[in-house]
This record gives structure tokens, C-alpha cells and sequence, in this order.
């Protein structure tokens, strides 16, 4: 039986994703074009590889099992197509729709050739593996713990992180939220599932800044939760600056005193040695210190180490 690769692609994007939408858009193709490709594959290894709701994809267990073996496959195909061509480098945003995708685009606005191949592996955790053994170049994530010592890394955003508040809560008015306005409240952060390194940052903030964190209820991809913010019951949580927020949900925006600031970083293998990853880091340095992402006040400011 021969597979296609392109089935086998998507299927590992769809794994790594957990969602139908965000793997489509990482593969440029359709929500239906992308369903057509996983049950074709399916249908050809004759098992169902994922069990669907309404708002979750999960792996079954014959999925897991396929899931290392599609990875190999698609490494050496990809190995084999980059004898041919300039390889792009290896990147991983975590998430396609946070403070490294705006990283990343302002890094191209820099220089428009800088070619890259973008993966959201949902996490540092989940990059250092591939870090280790050259299936990354690089990876954007907070680094709350030590690495192995063949990674290095470099700080290159302190990114602001927001209240974001239905425009009927009682301090929708205010300038600015003050950590001692939430004493009752609290954040709302419902069920706080999602990378290591931002379960670590709300867990650090809540101790230092003695600030309770309301984890109630279940959110399925940030659309619900932005809707649950907007509808439901008038409550503050968070979001980052560099996030693009939906227009339609007319949610509030306001900053924190004092501003809590999630640092990002860049994660790459001490024995690269490629001069586009070179390139790259020194762009990054460069373009950092251009817009000041790492300045911020200590007086007014909190950082998550």
C-alpha cells in the first residue's frame, strides 16, 4: 500500500494542532479540503484515526500509534525534497495566533527573503526534543526551567499582558485595572489548560502579586473563551498584547498596575552553526532592541522568571 504524503501531512499537523481549523490554516488549505485528506488517509489504512466533537480532535489509539511513524515519514520526505532547494529554517511559533507569529512578522518586514517553515508545537516542552535532534532550528517559548545544555537561548519580547473585560463590568471605565481591584474577583481563567510555560507564568503571578485565580468552567479554543467574556458573566482575564483580538465581540482592552510582562524567548541548538539561523538570531537581536520590546519599568512592572 502506498501512502500519500500529503494525506500523511495533514494528519500530522491535524495531531499536533488538536483542532481542525488552526491545522488548516497552517496547511493553507480549506476545513473541507483538509477533512477530505484525513478520511482518505483513514480510509486507506482502514481505522479511524481521530474521534471528533463538536469542538475537540483527539488521537485514537491506532492514531497514536501512526502519529511517530507519519512524523518519520514526513521528515524524510521532506529531507529528500531539501537536497533540491534552499531549506528554509525550522521555526516553531507554539501557537500560530501569539506573540511569535507578530515576532515573526515584524522580523520579515525587516527582510522580506527570510525563509522560514512555521510548526505550533503548543509549547517549549514540546520543541526541545526536536531542538535536540535537528528537526527544529528554532523555537519561541518562555523558559521558566533550565535547559538541556546543548540549547541555548536569548530574550528578545517582554510582552505585555492585558485585562480583557466585557465593556458592562464595573471597571470597564477605568484607565487601568489595579491588582487590588480584583481582590474578591480574581482573574478568571477557565480551565487553565494549554503550554507548561504559561500554566507556570499564572501560577507565579498569583503568588507574587496575591492575586486569586478563577480556573471554573471549560474553554475549548480562545473563541470560546472570548465569547464566554463577552456573554457570559462580567469577568477579567487575560490577554496578550500582541494578540489580534475579534472586532465583533467589543471586548475592553485595559492595562494592569502593576503590568505583568510574559517574556519570550528564542530557543536554538548551541551546534547550529547555519548561517541562516545566524541571520536570523541577529535579526531578531537587532529589530528587539529597535522597538524596545525588552524596556520596561520595574517600578510599574511585573516579570515572570
Amino acid at each position: 500500500m502506498d501512502l500519500d504524503l500529503a494525506q500523511v501531512r495533514a494528519f500530522v499537523v491535524t495531531a499536533d494542532q488538536q483542532h481542525f481549523s488552526r491545522a488548516a490554516d497552517a496547511l493553507f488549505l480549506t476545513q473541507q479540503a483538509l477533512s477530505k485528506r484525513i478520511k482518505r488517509l483513514e480510509e486507506s489504512l482502514n481505522t479511524q484515526l481521530f474521534s471528533r466533537t463538536n469542538r475537540a480532535v483527539e488521537l485514537t489509539e491506532d492514531g497514536q500509534k501512526f502519529l511517530p511513524h507519519a512524523r518519520e515519514l514526513i521528515r524524510v520526505a521532506d529531507a529528500a525534497v531539501a537536497v533540491f532547494q534552499e531549506q528554509p529554517l525550522k521555526l516553531d511559533l507554539i501557537d500560530f495566533r501569539l506573540a511569535p507569529a507578530f515576532i515573526l512578522r515584524k522580523l520579515a518586514e525587516q527582510d522580506p527573503g527570510l525563509l522560514v517553515e512555521r510548526s505550533a508545537r503548543q509549547g517549549i516542552d514540546n520543541s526541545i526534543e526536536p531542538l535536540r535532534n535537528g528537526e527544529l532550528d528554532v523555537a519561541f517559548g518562555f523558559v521558566h526551567r533550565p535547559l538541556p545544555e546543548e540549547l541555548d537561548h536569548r530574550l528578545v519580547r517582554l510582552e505585555p499582558i492585558l485585562a480583557l473585560l466585557p465593556p458592562e463590568h464595573p471597571l470597564a471605565s477605568q484607565d487601568a485595572i489595579r491588582i487590588e481591584d480584583l481582590a474578591q474577583e480574581g482573574l478568571w481563567l477557565p480551565s487553565r489548560k494549554g503550554p507548561a510555560e504559561w500554566g507556570y507564568f499564572i501560577h507565579q503571578l498569583g503568588k507574587d502579586l496575591g492575586l486569586k485565580i478563577d480556573d471554573s468552567g471549560n474553554s475549548y479554543d480562545l473563541r470560546h473563551t472570548l465569547e464566554q467574556a463577552r456573554y457570559g458573566k462580567p469577568r477579567v482575564t487575560l490577554v496578550g498584547a500582541d494578540m489580534e483580538l475579534p472586532r465583533d465581540l467589543n471586548l475592553i482592552v485595559l492595562p494592569f498596575k502593576p503590568l505583568p510582562l510574559f517574556p519570550w524567548s528564542i530557543v536554538w541548538h548551541r551546534q547550529n552553526k547555519g548561517p541562516a539561523l545566524r541571520e536570523l538570531l541577529a535579526l531578531a537581536g537587532r529589530t528587539s532592541r529597535a522597538e524596545g520590546w525588552c524596556d520596561y519599568d520595574p517600578e510599574t512592572s511585573w516579570i515572570g522568571t
